[in-house]
């Protein structure tokens, strides 16, 4: 073999191990994201969806695209970022992420992470959220002060709810466990609002445990059907039940939201969803099975 011909897959060997070894290439929208925070002095607020999720679109509508938040949103700059393509970058920022969509990351001018939610969060939980953030009451925040106070059961649901609100499963559900060893009886009204908070994580970010999420909420309603949570989790119940295609067991709890409730959100709410169903074909139907 000439020398010239090792030389060639040399340096073609050397070129591919440094391509291997490079940086995947950042979206353009990000690098420009970035470029403008630095000019203006704000955080970046990166929402990394797919243009065929549905809930992504939902989102969107409810949150980055409803005029109730333009001015709270003015506050950052504003990327979206579209997934797949976009995965190299969400990864970096989430290492562990699950593949749930939407995803927010909060960062600095200079990319760096300083917050993130994972799924669909409402959107007046949404607005919070960003609002809690601008007023500086961050992770680090909530880590430091539950270090500080480890067996204040306040402090316990506090952080629970923190990390669950937020799709972070690793640290949120060992702390809700906590909080339900310490209040078994729902004395202080933290086990059935841990429930919820818990049963909402899994509907919305462990899908395929969504069971869980029906054995949280039914267990607020017929074992603490008093307390300040029980409504919410009748209807957030019928509501997991109609995503999974169990619609009498949906329409049931729907009804009987609509009839009882004393909150006008969620008796109308339900009533949509009531329409919604005699309207819709059956659950097996919608998902396209055989008859």
């Amino acid at each position: 073999m000439g020398l010239s011909r090792v030389m060639l897959i040399a340096g073609t060997i050397v070129a591919l191990i440094g391509a291997l070894k490079a940086a995947p290439s950042e979206p353009p929208e990000w690098s420009a994201a970035l470029k403008r925070a630095k000019a203006e002095g704000k955080f970046v607020l990166a929402y990394f969806s797919d243009p065929e999720c549905l809930t992504c679109q939902r989102y969107s509508a409810e949150t980055l695209d409803n005029p109730k938040w333009a001015s709270l949103l003015k506050r950052f700059v504003v990327v979206r970022l579209a997934m797949p393509q976009s995965t190299p970058l969400l990864r970096r920022f989430i290492p562990k992420w699950r593949e749930v969509l939407p995803v927010l990351v909060i960062t600095d001018a200079q990319g760096k992470v300083q917050e993130f939610a994972i799924g669909h969060l409402p959107a007046e939980t949404f607005a919070a959220y960003l609002q809690a953030f601008l007023r500086g009451e961050r992770t680090d925040t909530i880590e430091r002060q539950l270090r500080q106070r480890p067996n204040d059961l306040a402090a316990l649901y506090r952080a629970a709810v923190w990390f669950l609100e937020r799709g972070d499963g690793e640290r949120g559900l060992p702390l809700a466990q906590k909080v339900l060893e310490r209040d078994p009886e729902n004395r202080k009204g933290y086990r059935a609002a841990i429930l919820l908070h818990r049963g909402l994580f899994y509907a919305t970010h462990r899908v395929r445990q969504a069971h869980l999420a029906l054995d949280d909420f039914r267990t607020i309603v017929t074992q603490f059907p008093k307390s300040p949570v029980a409504e919410e989790a009748r209807f957030y119940l019928a509501v997991t039940h109609l995503a999974l295609g169990q619609d009498n067991e949906a329409r049931r709890w729907l009804t009987e939201v609509a009839k009882v409730s004393k909150s006008v959100a969620l008796k109308t709410n339900a009533e949509k969803l009531l329409r919604f169903l005699d309207k819709e074909p059956p659950a097996d139907l919608r998902r396209g099975d055989e008859p």
